[in-house]
């Protein structure tokens, strides 16, 4: 699991499993209203303080909700920190320091969520990018990778698992059409994932609201 273009590397996936949690994370999806979610990413430099977006990405915020409450990002480590670009973290092959950190997930990969037109990516790059295996959904309204976005790691099309990245420095509009942002950093909480080092340890992850 990686940002793409950035970092090469492999990406285990349990098939077996993706329909039955698909269809759990769809069915949580519809119980539940669309207003932002607060989450803190509660780590050993800090609070990490997070506005999620349901109606950008409902699938993806509700799996990120879901994971979260069950603890499964407890204890796991920021694996990736690429100065003046991402942390990534999620992976809970960190918990152990895995030398496979950074290919590991919750045993199931689900869809993009992106609309790459919302975004201004130009036409003949969209279809280079559905050639590549790039699925969209045109009725969404994407945000970019910008500065404190978080959006889901992945090796690929339609890869998304657990693992996610927070831009520290600068938008990435390279990355427009490639990667599903669910939220944003709020409350200051910048100082925080700037001064995120690799290796720093995610203590809990708690729903707000």
């Amino acid at each position: 699991m990686f940002v793409s273009i950035i970092v090469g590397g492999g990406y285990l996936l349990t098939q077996s499993s993706e329909k039955n949690s698909s269809d759990q994370i769809n069915s949580q999806v519809a119980q539940n209203p669309m207003e932002p979610k607060k989450v803190t990413i509660k780590t050993s430099k800090g609070d990490i303080v997070l506005e999620l977006y349901p109606a950008v990405a409902p699938q993806t915020v509700e799996n990120f909700v879901k994971l979260s409450k069950e603890g499964f990002y407890d204890g796991t480590k920021f694996h990736r920190v690429i100065p003046e670009f991402m942390i990534q973290g999620g992976d809970p092959l960190s918990k152990i320091d895995s030398p496979l950190a950074g290919t590991g997930g919750p045993g199931y990969a689900f869809k993009d969520e992106i609309n790459p037109r919302s975004l201004g990516v130009r036409e003949d790059v969209i279809k280079q990018y559905e050639a590549a295996g790039y699925t969209y959904d045109y009725s969404l309204t994407s945000l970019p990778v910008d500065v404190g976005s978080i959006a889901m790691a992945n090796s690929g099309p339609n890869t998304n698992g657990s693992q996610f990245f927070i831009v520290t420095m600068q938008a990435q509009p390279h990355l427009y059409g490639k990667h599903t942002v669910f939220g944003k950093v709020i409350q200051g909480g910048m100082d925080v994932v700037r001064a995120i080092k690799q290796g720093d340890v995610v203590q809990s992850v708690q729903i707000l609201q």
